[in-house]
């Protein structure tokens, strides 16, 4: 699940325009496409507003097959409680003129995307990462401006000990201002 995090960040970090050039890959390496993303000068200037952002995800769904019945009811119980998390963190102009390089999991060779498509304000990606006997397939599909962007995701797994989990979630995040300096 920690892909699907680091896929996330890189949708923040690269929301562009609806005027914004496009990548449309198929069967492709993390490394081919971040490549593609740099050369079609997606990542290129100021395309997210820098400043202060306010996300919030809602946990749709969660299974984690063969978990104990008494961690399963806390969990759920829990998951209820929480279903709606917001979170504030501040974007520094530096951060929205260029993202991080590994953002596209360039730097995990584990990575493959079967598809990546992202331009015109619409991104639709599916990865999948092999780690450790396991195979974590991550989907993502939404829309985004230079100041929001609203994402469904789901990522589920197969084989080794990660066998039949899975997660859906919906992410809102818009920008609501300045930086203060009081956030992380």
């Amino acid at each position: 699940m920690k892909y699907a995090v680091y896929a996330l960040a890189s949708v923040l970090a690269l929301s562009a325009c609806n005027k914004s050039p496009k990548v449309d890959l198929h069967n492709a390496s993390a490394n081919e496409v971040a490549q593609a993303v740099k050369e079609s000068g997606i990542s290129n200037g100021s395309l997210v507003e820098p400043g202060l952002w306010q996300s919030k995800v809602t946990i749709q769904e969660i299974n984690i097959p063969g978990m104990p019945a008494q961690y399963a009811d806390r969990m759920k119980q829990t998951i209820a409680e929480n279903r709606e998390q917001t979170a504030k963190h501040c974007l520094s102009p530096e951060q929205a003129k260029k993202p991080k390089e590994d953002f596209f999991g360039a730097q995990n060779k584990s990575c493959h995307y079967a598809q990546f498509t992202m331009g015109g304000g619409k991104i639709n990606i599916e990865m999948a990462c092999s780690e450790e006997g396991s195979t974590q397939t991550t989907m993502m599909n939404g829309t985004y401006t230079p100041t929001s962007y609203s994402m469904d995701m789901s990522t589920s797994a197969k084989g080794g000990e990660r066998e039949g989990m899975s997660m859906k979630m919906h992410v809102d995040s818009e920008r609501i201002g300045e930086c203060t300096g009081g956030e992380s």
